[in-house]
Formats: structure tokens, sequence, C-alpha cells
């Protein structure tokens, strides 16, 4: 097989852990079409919410939207963000936020309708505005009502000669699947105050009723779960959103598709992939795979007894399957390396660990300080302690070290919190994941999202289960390696066997 040439030193040889900041050569050379990007380019939907953490893809498959739309010239596609767009308002009216964010977003439209027919008509907007806010646009286009809105030198444009062509593009762009606005990271920056949770919960509020009232609108945006479920308490009106609501969760063969698409992607824009993509397999798991080894070791030693798991479960597992964060530990271990002919190996990323888990702590702290203010003082109560607990010595940790010295609030949760609903929102956020030993040693990772209902129910608490600080956390925090009685029995058995 042809070797390829691999410039480790190469800054966008995995591409920016940020989509919204990627260059666009680069961008296009990996961008990864997930399922969920068929939802939100169907016409029929009027609005599709991406609903992710951070680093998980929101941006990305916003992006990806905005691109394949501008690809076709009958459309007007519109893009901004949540901080371009907020009211500047005091008010604590629901209604008076509401009005607000549909002028802004209403105007946006109504601007960029104007610039891309070449027309000013700035003084008119407000205008524009105010009649597009009315309630009898199910009737009439609103393309109609732009029309003859729109002045040039303050002439009204049907009394000017060439109307005819106007209303053409403007037909041609309805008829071809009307107006796309694109708005990310409506969340930003997000805090638990009233402000902060009437103005989010009253944009989603608005463009619902935008699109009630404007046929030709589409709206593709996204927002945090966490922040979601702050809002979604207090406002009933959301319960109408929750059906434009795709969730985005990767597995390991995204991780793997996307490691793949990042290689391949380099090796395209470096001039090798058409030699090199003919000694690739047609089996896609298998190709993938190929792609990963020419970067990565393909088995690193992972877990007890010395086995080895490929670098695509490694990898998805210390970045805890959101991309930003595995980009951004592929990058820092690259950075190890010299320009080409080796491969980053487990002990290159192990050494990477210790501060790649501190800013993985910030970043949670950063991203669930809304729903816990004291989330800072209970990651750092578990330093220097075990990696592994069973439920009641996890129970007794959150006592111990936590509920006797901090007076803990935790968003949803009425009074001070009790030990089993602290642990389980440390089962909510990630940072604990439910464990599963086997009688032959190997065992199984059960995650908030598959399994909910841990440590809720007080009459089957685990189901089993043991709980582990998850890896990415370990060695920032100095936890201690331990052994799981399971795991010392099949050792023991296995010891006998040989004997």
């Amino acid at each position: 097989m042809l070797t390829v040439q691999i410039n480790f030193k190469d800054k966008d040889l995995f591409g920016n852990d940020a989509a919204d900041q990627e260059k666009d050569v680069v961008f296009k050379s990996y961008a990864m079409e997930r399922t969920e990007l068929e939802e939100f380019l169907n016409y029929s939907e009027t609005i599709q919410i991406a609903r992710a953490y951070k680093g998980e893809g929101k941006s990305a498959i916003l992006r990806m939207v905005k691109e394949k739309l501008e690809n076709d010239n009958k459309l007007i596609v519109i893009n901004s963000t949540g901080v371009a767009l907020s009211p500047d308002l005091d008010s604590e009216d629901s209604d008076t936020w509401t009005r607000a964010w549909k002028k802004k977003i209403l105007g946006l439209i109504a601007n960029e309708i104007g610039a891309k027919i070449g027309f000013a008509y700035t003084d008119d907007s407000t205008a524009l505005v105010e009649q597009a806010e009315m309630n009898g646009f199910k009737s009439r286009s609103f393309i109609s009502h732009i029309v003859d809105r729109l002045k040039i030198n303050g002439i009204p444009q049907h009394q000017r000669e060439g109307i005819k062509d106007v209303e053409s593009i403007l037909s041609r762009w309805t008829d071809g699947g009307g107006i796309w606005l694109i708005v990310d990271d409506i969340d930003q920056n997000f805090q638990n105050t009233g402000k902060n949770k009437l103005k989010v919960a009253t944009y989603f509020t608005a463009i619902r009723q935008i699109v009630n009232a404007l046929p030709e609108i589409r709206i593709r945006t996204s927002v945090r779960p966490n922040v979601w479920k702050i809002i979604k308490r207090e406002f009933e009106a959301l319960s109408h959103i929750e059906q434009y609501m795709v969730d985005i969760r990767w597995g390991h063969q995204d991780i793997t598709k996307l490691l793949a698409k990042r290689i391949q992607g380099y090796l395209e824009r470096t001039d090798q992939w058409n030699i090199f993509s003919n000694q690739l397999s047609d089996d896609l798991d298998k190709r993938n795979n190929q792609l990963i080894s020419l970067v990565f070791e393909e088995d690193m030693k992972w877990g007890t007894n010395n086995r080895t798991r490929p670098a695509s479960i490694v990898l998805a597992t210390l970045s805890r399957y959101r991309p930003r964060w595995l980009v951004e530990l592929c990058k820092e271990s690259a950075k190890s390396l010299s320009s080409n002919s080796e491969k980053i190996t487990f002990s290159i990323i192990d050494n990477e660990l210790e501060d790649f888990g501190k800013r993985r702590i910030d970043d949670t702290i950063a991203e669930f300080v809304s729903q816990c203010p004291n989330i800072e003082e209970i990651i750092v109560a578990f330093s220097k302690q075990n990696e592994r607990y069973t439920t009641s010595e996890l129970l007794k940790l959150i006592d111990n070290r936590i509920l006797n010295h901090i007076n803990l609030k935790i968003f949803g949760v009425i009074g001070t919190p009790n030990n089993r609903e602290v642990a389980h929102f440390l089962y909510q956020i990630a940072f604990i994941t439910a464990r599963q030993d086997n009688e032959d040693g190997s065992y199984d990772h059960i995650s908030f999202e598959k399994n909910p209902s841990l440590l809720k129910s007080r009459t089957n608490v685990d189901d089993g289960m043991l709980w582990e600080i998850h890896p990415v956390f370990r060695q920032a925090l100095h936890l201690k390696n331990v052994e799981t009685k399971q795991a010392q029995e099949a050792k023991r058995k296995r010891t006998a066997k040989r004997y």
C-alpha cells in the first residue's frame, strides 16, 4: 500500500474544533452529513431546532444547512446569531419581549430582501415591520406586502416602471422555497436569571408566531438541553415548541466516521487523496479504520488486564463523544510529533490528559453553573478520591465532602437536594457514568441518555451498577485507580485456571 505524508504540525490537519470559525475550504473537505441534516432541509418543516450540548455539532449542522440552501439561487437565506438579534430590553413582560424579538427578526428579513434585490428602503423599514406583525398575512403573501411597501427615492415601486421584474424575482424566491432564517447560539452565555430566561424563552415564542403568520418563512436554530430544561419549566407556551426539537447524539460509529472524514479532508487538501483512495476497502467500516490508522496506532491499551481497544473508541471515550473535545484532543496530541512518519499513540494522548481534563472541568462548570451555582465545589470535592464507587460509597462521599459543607442548590430540586439527587445531577451531566461489570471481566458503561431512571427510584436506586468518574476528569483530579470486586474475582479465576 502506498504511504501518505502526514504533517502533524499542520494546524489544519484535524480542522478547527469550532465549526462556525472554520475556513470554508477546510470545512467543506471534512463536513460530515448526519441524518438530521435531511430534516433541517425539509421545506415542510417550518421550524427545526438542534438540541445538543456545547461542542456536539449544533453550529456544524446549521452551517451545512446554510451552505446547501445557498446553492439554490431561488432562495433567500439569512444567517444570524442570538447575540446579533437579541433585543436590548429591561422589561419583565413576556409579551413586550416577544414583540421585540418579532420586530428584530422581521426587520432583519426585510433588510436582507431589500439588499438582495438592490433596493434601498431603510426609511420605510419600521412601517414594514409593523405591517409584518399584523395577523393578515395568511390571506396575502409576505412578499406581496414587501413589494407594496417598497419605495425607491420615496416613490412606491408599484408606480414605477419595471415592477414586473421585481415581482418576478420575488415570486421565484417564494416558489422555489421561500425565506430561510438560520440563527445559532441563541443561548450563548446563558445564566439562570429572570432576564436571561425571559429573553431565550420569548425568542422561541416569537419564531413560532412568525411562522404561523408568514407561510414563506422557515427557521432553523439551536439550543442546549440544560437551558431548554430550565426555561421550559417556567414558560408554559414552550410546550408547543417541543415538537420541533431534534436531539443530536453521537455514538461510536459517528465518532469513527468523523475522524475518518477529517483525515480524508486533509488528504484531499494536500493532493494525496486521488492516488491513495484506490487502495481503500469498499467496506465503509474497514475504510474508515484504514484512514484512522494513518494517524493513530490501531490498537491502544485501555482498561484492565492489558486489553486493547481501537483508537476511535479510546478517543470517543476521552472526549465524552463531543466532536469539539475530540478534535482538540487530537490537535494537542499531534503537537508532540514530528512533521511526518510517526503515529499518535496512547502514551502521547495520555501525556495530554491532565491539562486536557482541567480545560474540560472548566467547560463543565461554565456549561452547568446555570443549573447548579455550586458545581465547581462539587467537582473539587472528588479531588484525590477514588475513581470508582458503589452507590453507598458515592452517597457517603456526597454527604461527607459536599452536603456537610455546602449550602447546595440544584435547579428543579425543591429545597436542599439530598445525596441521591446530587448523584443524579452528576450522572445527568456525565461527570459520573454507570458501570456494569460482567462475569468474564468485561464491563459496559451506561450513560444518562441510555438509562435516565438510575438514581431516581428509591426502590431500585442503581440496578446493580457501580459509578465511575468519567476518564476525561481523572488525571486533572488526581483520582485513585481501584479495581472492582468483580474484576478482582475474574482475575482470580483466570489465574486459578492457569494452574
